[in-house]
C-alpha cells in the first residue's frame, strides 16, 4: 500500500474508494488525508473494518457521524463515540449503548458533556470507568469521586451514593 501514505493525492483516494479489493478501501478510509466526500461514501461500504476506519477518522464529517452511530457494529459505534467531530446529541444518544466499548469510546472522547461522564462514572465497566478517569475534562469533583471508590474498592467496601456537584 506504497501508493496510500501521507502524500496520496486526493483524487487518487477519492478513485481508489472504488477498488473491489477491502483492504485498499480500509487503507484509503484511515488515510488522514481522505476527503469528507470520499469518506462519506465508504460510510456505506460492505466490509466494517472500512466503516470503522471512516469513524475514526479525523476527516469525517458530523453528518457521517450520525449515520455510522446507528451501524450494526459496535466497533464502528464505538470509533464514532472517540471521534472528536461527533455532535453531542449523537455522544449522548450512544451514551444508552449496552456495549462497553462504545461507553468507554465517549468516557475517552474530550467534549463529552459533564453531565455524561457523571452517568458514566458509576458504570460496572472499569475500562469506562478509567475512560472518565483519563478524559481530561473530567472536572476534578469527578475525578475525587472516582479516587474515593476506588480507596474504598482496595478496603472492598461498597460505595454508592449520588454525585454532588460543587457550584
Amino acid at each position: 500500500m506504497e501508493e496510500l501514505n501521507s502524500n496520496t493525492p486526493p483524487e487518487t483516494l477519492a478513485r481508489l474508494a472504488n477498488d473491489k479489493d477491502s483492504d485498499v478501501r480500509y487503507h484509503v478510509a484511515e488515510n488522514p488525508k481522505t476527503p469528507p466526500e470520499t469518506l462519506e461514501r465508504l460510510a456505506d461500504d460492505d466490509a466494517s473494518n472500512v466503516r470503522w476506519c471512516v469513524a475514526r477518522n479525523p476527516n469525517t464529517s458530523a453528518e457521517t457521524l450520525e449515520h455510522l452511530a446507528n451501524d450494526k457494529e459496535y466497533l464502528v459505534r464505538r470509533n464514532v463515540a472517540r471521534n472528536t467531530n461527533t455532535p453531542l446529541e449523537v455522544l449522548e444518544r450512544l451514551a444508552n449503548n449496552e456495549y462497553g466499548f462504545v461507553l468507554q469510546g465517549i468516557a475517552e472522547n474530550p467534549n463529552t458533556p459533564t453531565e455524561t461522564l457523571e452517568r458514566l462514572v458509576d458504570d460496572d465497566d472499569d475500562y469506562v470507568r478509567r475512560g472518565v478517569k483519563n478524559n481530561p475534562n473530567t472536572p476534578q469533583y469527578i475525578k475525587d469521586y472516582i479516587k474515593i471508590k476506588e480507596f474504598l474498592k482496595s478496603y472492598n467496601i461498597k460505595f454508592k451514593t449520588i454525585l454532588v456537584k460543587k457550584y
